[in-house]
């Protein structure tokens, strides 16, 4: 007798079952719950290797989960299925252009913009791929395509901002940081509530040596950042997830609100309240012990942890806030160094100083701690004012054979507990970093140490970024430099001390011993320019 490997019945009931696990895949997919959508996905696989639909969103679940070389063999799969889906290209694309693989990349954004040159996706992400590679003229030609096709698309001007701001980088023609203000402005016209565009439109205007403009902006991000639901929930659940950043967040936020109000400091209109104060107490009261958990601090708490209480810059920000003696002398030292590093102490003026020190005691944005047990304020969240801005303008044009037409890029104030391991080995990305210190010389115990540790060395050139800033990278950079002998450089802290040095070169705050109280905290200050 005749035997068949299927009957058409069973097909169409395959067929039929499969058409009804897309349908709850797809449905598990727009809710956000992918690990159940691709176990449907695998699951159909299975009847049918070949079907297109499931090869496809596999292969987007396992990209999104950033494991590209599998995402790859799926999406690869479902072109072949259907090689005019401009979904699948543009997906191929992007596995391609996350595994740097720029050529194939390339071809599969091509593909989908010929397949379809209406939609704004594929150009917008061979932007991204040309800007990658910093061919910054060809990735701006992209995103005009992008905006003349939808002249509402939000992203697609904001790119073209941040675009025209690397194009300045690497050329320093003023006219395209005037081209980035441009499209940041339509970007926030479209979205005034845009964070990212009030920060980019703030560093625009800084590099243009518009500190009122940069102010201003810096103001009304941070105000959004405060406000925002979506930014509140995002950076509470980065920062304020267990009781060890908990810990060090609570720890600075009471003393310093205590420190305020015994108003040695003659602060005026704080904004805390006596119940915040008195159940911020009994979570410090834990603290003590080393009996806080997580679920002590509610989600009503953390909102409240995270809220600005205060936030009044130095009043004095005119050009005269570092010193200006041996200008010509520091930077022959600085150039001459091999590898570069420079010393200054009596940094900032005398006036300066105890503007910054008050102000650091003061300002309640330091929100954001970290596990070696210190907590950070930065430019963009809350840190930027005209002193802090003027002052690291000032620093660059006195300096100027040193910082050439760098600008600023990021800033932020570190402060410690009085005895602990500081940050561990890392690299910036950056051409120049200024740490200055302005402790109390009281404060700290063990004048022989306490700053910073610089290594002869800069990372090695093939690794990328993340392995040379990323904090749990620092046992390999570690064994790195005690492989090779590299000798480091140990920098005492001192107040009122700044140390400028090549970015790129391996870093690391020293163990410090400090008085245990508030005001005599270690704090350390980073200004990066690029």
């Amino acid at each position: 007798c005749r035997q068949f490997d299927s009957v058409p019945g069973q097909k169409i009931m395959n067929q039929t079952n499969i058409n009804q696990l897309l349908h709850n895949a797809l449905s598990l997919h727009h809710q956000g719950d992918l690990d159940n959508a691709d176990k449907i996905y695998t699951q159909i696989l299975e009847m049918d290797k070949d079907n297109f639909m499931a090869n496809h969103l596999h292969g987007c679940v396992l990209s999104q989960n950033k494991n590209y070389e599998d995402a790859i063999i799926y999406l690869e799969r479902s072109v072949i299925l259907d090689n005019n889906n401009y979904e699948a290209n543009n997906n191929l694309g992007i596995a391609y252009k996350n595994l740097q693989n720029h050529v194939k990349s390339e071809n599969c954004f091509k593909k989908a913009i010929d397949i379809n040159s209406m939609d704004t996706r594929a150009y917008f992400n061979y932007a991204n791929l040309e800007t990658d590679l910093s061919k910054f003229s060809e990735a701006i030609m992209l995103l005009k395509k992008v905006i003349n096709i939808d002249g509402n698309h939000l992203q697609g001007y904001q790119r073209l901002g941040e675009v025209y701001q690397y194009k300045f980088r690497q050329d320093r023609n003023i006219n395209h940081l005037k081209d980035s203000i441009d499209y940041f402005n339509k970007a926030l016209s479209i979205n005034p509530s845009s964070i990212e565009s009030n920060v980019t439109l703030a560093m625009s205007h800084l590099w243009l040596n518009d500190i009122d403009a940069a102010d201003n902006y810096f103001k009304v991000a941070t105000t959004l950042m405060h406000s925002s639901e979506e930014a509140i929930t995002m950076n509470i659940n980065n920062y304020y997830g267990n009781n060890v950043l908990l810990t060090s967040l609570i720890k600075h936020e009471f003393e310093q609100l205590t420190h305020i109000d015994q108003d040695s400091d003659d602060i005026r209109n704080h904004k805390f309240t006596k119940e915040y104060y008195h159940s911020l107490k009994k979570l410090y009261d834990k603290t003590l012990t080393g009996s806080l958990k997580a679920e002590d601090v509610t989600k009503e708490m953390k909102n409240k942890l995270y809220k600005i209480l205060y936030n009044k810059p130095p009043k004095k920000y005119n050009n005269n806030l570092i010193n200006k003696e041996n200008i010509s002398e520091h930077e022959s030292e600085y150039l001459d160094s091999k590898p570069e590093i420079l010393v200054i102490d009596n940094f900032l003026t005398n006036e300066a100083l105890r503007d910054i020190q008050k102000f650091c005691r003061n300002a309640n944005i330091f929100k954001y701690p970290y596990y070696g047990g210190y907590v950070g304020a930065f430019l963009s969240k809350g840190l930027a004012n005209k002193f802090i801005l003027n002052l690291s303008e000032e620093l660059r044009l006195t300096y100027k054979n040193i910082f050439n037409d760098f600008r600023l890029t990021q800033a932020w104030i570190f402060k410690y507990d009085s005895q602990k391991v500081g940050t561990n080995i890392h690299a910036d990305q950056a051409a120049v970093n200024v740490n200055f210190w302005v402790s109390p010389e009281s404060a700290n115990q063990n004048k022989k140490n306490g700053g910073l540790m610089i290594w002869d060395e800069l990372p090695p050139k093939e690794w990328n970024f993340d392995d040379y800033n990323s904090l749990d990278k620092s046992p390999k950079i570690k064994k790195m430099l005690e492989t090779n002998n590299i000798s480091k450089r140990i920098i005492p802290y001192k107040e009122n001390r700044a140390v400028i040095f090549n970015s790129k070169l391996f870093h690391a705050t020293d163990d410090f011993d400090f008085e245990n109280t508030y005001i005599n905290k270690r704090v350390n200050i980073t200004f990066l320019y690029d």
